[in-house]
């Protein structure tokens, strides 16, 4: 009954609430056949929608018709995808190859963006992460021809970058589940799939592509290169395919940042009576009402990498015989980022001076007290003991940060169709995958304690936030001092196998059409091992060690932000490798700091230099170390329905999943506060073999009705029941600490997660008017329950309140939404005009969230959710020209409900115009341009409400140029 009511409610706010879509123009039109039942995508993987040559669907209407179609280019891609969508016996949108190596954008997860209810998160300025309905990459499981791939990433989300689009034959995206897919998806289901060489005409095919990358941040052109070459016999009983791509390129990010906003009721100074005095959160005399909003650090960065990405790719099928036939296929991909990040950094901390608040208790002005304070006013100290020189010093850090990230992925499968009857289809899949990922990185912090007081502001929160610095003296190299040097070269490794067998009976003259049994075993195990100096990164803490002359060069960055802004034009930077050489030098150890006598300051240097590697060599943490393996197994069925009017599948998918968290608890032994900083220092006991175990069985019920009231109106209707599993490595028993006298710190995983859970509703109607053309209005609705959110709380720890960062459940409630799509192709008009059409879509979604612990001044839905985006293209196609100019939106959204100082972090809303165009020089070579991004749009981050500015971000605009030649 509840789901009978939910499902007429959400029919009534569709056909009520559904804008009137006009037909603006009529298309050829062929008689209709209804649309023949479409393979799903079982893990016996590698079944496509029937395709045509060059990766163009051939359309059922003109094929029932006897017509001669031919559909090239952008039609041909958006033809395949209308007609996977139209055929599918479940909710689905696809994007599809335009031509063999050659798939709508450089990059996937831009291409998915297109796709109604589809919205992604960009790392570079390129499509990295996808969110489908709201719900965030680790809610959406990613298959690559139907199997599990390893991913590089900390947890499942799958990084769309470590793959070249020119591999790609077609993405599907499932958004109502059966029983054949595999299990984990609760936003959709995302299958990419590579090229076969028997699903093309016989013979030998190839296309290359020669191109370079213009990055105008960085004003270089790189290469972006790619090639396929297929084969098939005649009779199209063997055919072998190989596939592979390079691709290099400079990009470049500017932002300006604020880390957070302490919230609560800090000590500041106030001059009362001409005399500073210090005021406690307690004093009556504080001058908000409630918690203030306070800073915890301003910075300017600017964060240079070059991508390296190498593909392979290919696939060999053979057919013995009609009955039988037999694939393997394989994937590698190799992604390096080479990366340095420059930052000029001021951390505030309590005592502020004279701050100003707006009406939302937001500081929109304060003072950091320098030696110029303290030297004007000795009494001040005197009467706060309590307080230190430290305390009340402005601060300054030049960083140079080196961020690569080294890894690379592979995926090698074998599948075996067998027909031993008419009637009866066998089906077995195995595979094995893999990933590896090295991250060698340098965080070097070199500053001064500033002899003057400096002012911060946030101009009411509409501007850009600002210091007062006196550049002639942050950038004087002889004021620098050595502090914080943290050395790390973390890894991860991730494995996993995947064994799959399927039945398919097919019953003739009966309303049961078919019967799939099948089952799964799935393996897979994740480790990340952390590798650092973590305890000796402080032994230059505190602003004490001079630096040599010579190390410190200016780098400028003028441009910053298009500059102005009160931006510093320069800071320091360093040659790493000769940086280090200085901090390992003995003489450079022995310098007194920190208090210590000479004597006192040898034996520190000995004891440093007798560490493993020298004070900044990399040592295994054994307390960071997360070793999770994850058993499933899966058994299912399902049945399919239908006759010439209607079609309908339902079955139970039941899954037994085992957990195996392994690591090493090491106790917190001392907690000392970095000498002329506020830093906090930990000393660990030793370390203890740990491991927890847990198991937990699912039974997953889905339904799926397809009905054609005309021979072009399709009516659809889902009922489902959808887990998401906890991100392998938030399952790690591993604790981790770190943080400031004011904010200490504290992250680690959570062995206890539960699945997240969800039950879904959906509808949906779709008018197709031709072969490329249709109109699509759905809504869904998503009971949500075991939510599964990273989270910043506050925890008592070691007598301290700690913000403390790791997954947890606890979450329920409610998502729900209306989704419009379509596409039109003017073809009718002919001449001139019959070469454009337009797609487009919109999708609205609405949710609640009920958390178990609510914070006072915000509430939050759910990370990644944004309640409006849109997605418009307008594309010209005749006389050789192929053309198209999109724009994809999205509306504000929660990146993170307790992020920074455990309070919320919003994206605003953004807008992005992207083009191609090709030009058909010949049959066989095509010249093309793709722009990304090409108005230069901000990023702009914001704080439980938009006066708490967080981040602006420049990316800059992207170009591809180049040439494609095909045989």
């Amino acid at each position: 009954m509840r789901t009978s009511i939910k499902l007429c409610l959400l029919l009534g706010s569709i056909l009520s609430g559904a804008p009137v879509l006009a037909q603006t123009g009529s298309a050829p039109e062929n008689p209709a056949t209804v649309p023949q039942e479409q393979t799903p995508p079982a893990a016996a993987v590698g079944q496509d929608a029937p395709v045509g040559q060059g990766g163009a669907a051939v359309a059922p209407d003109a094929a029932a018709a006897g017509d001669e179609i031919v559909v090239t280019g952008i039609r041909a891609s958006l033809s395949s995808s209308a007609q996977t969508k139209r055929d599918a016996n479940q909710i689905v949108d696809s994007i599809s190859a335009v031509d063999v190596g050659k798939f709508p954008d450089a990059n996937i997860a831009e291409s998915l963006q297109r796709i109604t209810g589809v919205a992604i998160d960009r790392s570079g300025g390129e499509g990295q992460f996808i969110t489908v309905r709201g719900l965030g990459p680790e809610f959406n499981t990613v298959l690559v021809n139907g199997r599990v791939m390893a991913t590089d990433n900390a947890g499942r989300e799958f990084s769309f970058d470590v793959l070249s689009s020119n591999m790609i034959q077609r993405t599907d995206v499932f958004k109502s589940p059966v029983p054949e897919l595999q299990e984990g998806g609760i936003g959709a289901t995302v299958n990419i799939v590579t090229a076969r060489p028997l699903e093309g005409r016989s013979g030998f095919r190839a296309a290359a592509q020669i191109g370079g990358i213009y990055d105008r941040s960085r004003e270089r052109i790189t290469p972006d290169l790619a090639a396929t070459v297929s084969y098939a016999n005649p009779d199209k009983t063997f055919g072998v395919l190989l596939a592979g791509s390079y691709t290099k390129r400079k990009s470049q990010t500017d932002q300006i940042a604020i880390d957070g906003w302490i919230n609560g009721r800090p000590d500041i100074v106030q001059t009362i009576g001409g005399v500073p005095t210090l005021i406690t959160g307690s004093d009556p005399r504080y001058p908000v009402t409630g918690n203030a909003n306070l800073p915890q650090s301003v910075y300017y960065q600017r964060a240079q990498e070059e991508r390296e990405r190498i593909n392979v790719s290919g696939a060999v099928q053979f057919r013995p015989a009609d009955n039988l036939e037999i694939t393997v296929d394989g994937i590698y991909s190799r992604f390096n980022i080479s990366g340095v990040t420059r930052r000029l950094d001021n951390f505030m901390a309590a005592p502020y001076y004279q701050p100003t608040f707006d009406d939302t208790n937001t500081a929109t002005g304060l003072t950091m007290l320098g030696r110029d304070f303290i030297a004007a006013n000795p009494q001040f100290l005197a009467a706060n003991p309590t307080l230190t020189n430290n305390g009340v010093n402005a601060k300054v850090d030049h960083v140079y940060n080196t961020t690569n990230r080294k890894s690379d992925s592979y995926q090698i499968g074998g599948n075996v169709k067998w027909n031993p009857t008419e009637n009866v289809e066998l089906r077995f899949d195995a595979s094995t995958t893999g990933a590896n990922r090295n991250s060698p990185n340098a965080y070097l912090v070199y500053g001064a304690l500033l002899p003057y007081s400096y002012q911060f502001s946030l101009d009411g929160g509409k501007g850009i936030p600002s210091i007062s610095y006196d550049n002639n003296i942050i950038n004087n190299p002889d004021l620098m001092r050595l502090h914080y040097m943290g050395i790390d070269a973390n890894r991860s490794r991730d494995r996993g196998s995947e064994y799959h067998f399927d039945t398919k009976w097919t019953v003739d003259g009966s309303i049961l059409r078919n019967v799939t049994l099948g089952g799964s075993y799935t393996e897979r195990r994740k480790i990340n091992r952390q590798f650092n100096n973590s305890d000796s990164n402080c032994t230059y803490c505190g602003y004490q060690v001079p630096i040599a002359s010579g190390l410190l060069q200016p780098y400028e960055w003028g441009d910053l932000l298009g500059g102005g802004q009160n931006i510093p034009p320069s800071l320091f930077q360093v040659d790493p490798q000769a940086f280090l050489a200085y901090l390992n030098d003995p003489a450079t150890l022995n310098i007194p700091s920190n208090g210590r006598t000479p004597e006192q300051q040898a034996a520190y240097a000995a004891q440093v230099q007798a560490l493993e590697g020298g004070p900044f060599g990399v040592r295994e943490q054994l307390r960071g170390t997360v070793n999770v393996q994850e058993r499933l197994t899966a058994g299912y069925i399902s049945m399919q329905f239908g006759n010439d009017r209607w079609t309908g599948n339902a079955g139970v998918r039941v899954i037994r999943t085992q957990v195996l968290s392994s690591g090493f608890d090491t106790p917190v032994t001392g907690i000392a506060n970095t000498p002329g900083d506020d830093t906090l220092q930990y000393t660990y006991g030793p370390a203890t073999a740990i491991a927890v175990r847990s198991s937990y069985v699912n039974a997953l019920p889905s339904a799926n009705v397809k009905y054609n009231l005309t021979e072009k109106l399709i009516a659809r209707a889902a009922f489902s029941q959808t887990i998401t599993r906890p991100t392998l490595t938030d399952l790690g028993v591993n604790n981790d600490y770190g943080g400031r006298i004011a904010v200490p710190l504290s992250s680690g995983g959570n062995p206890n997660l539960l699945p997240f859970r969800s039950t879904n509703y959906d509808l949906s109607l779709e008018w197709y008017l031709s072969r490329v053309s249709y109109i699509s209005v759905g809504g869904f609705y998503k009971d949500l329950s075991d939510f599964l959110e990273l989270q910043t709380l506050p925890v008592e720890r070691f007598g301290r309140v700690y913000q403390d960062t790791r997954t947890r459940n606890g979450q329920s409630g409610t998502i729900k939404g209306i989704e419009v799509g379509g596409q039109y192709s003017f073809d009718a008009l002919g001449g001139f005009v019959g070469g454009f059409g337009l797609t487009g879509n919109y999708t609205y979604v609405a949710s609640s969230a009920e958390r178990d612990q609510v914070l006072a001044d915000f509430q939050c839905g759910y990370n990644g959710l944004s309640p409006h985006s849109a997605n418009g293209s307008v594309f010209y196609e005749k006389y050789g020209i192929s053309a198209r100019v999109s724009y994809n939106w999205r509306s504000d959204y929660l990146r993170n409900c307790r992020d920074s100082q455990s309070r919320p972090r919003n994206r605003s809303s953004y807008g992005q115009l992207d083009f191609n165009v090709s030009y058909d020089l010949t049959p066989n070579f095509q010249l093309y341009v793709q722009g990304v991004n090409v108005t230069n749009e901000f990023i702009d981050e914001w704080s439980a409400i938009k006066e708490r500015y967080l981040l602006q971000q420049e990316t800059g605009a992207r170009y591809n140029v180049g040439l494609r030649v095909k045989l």
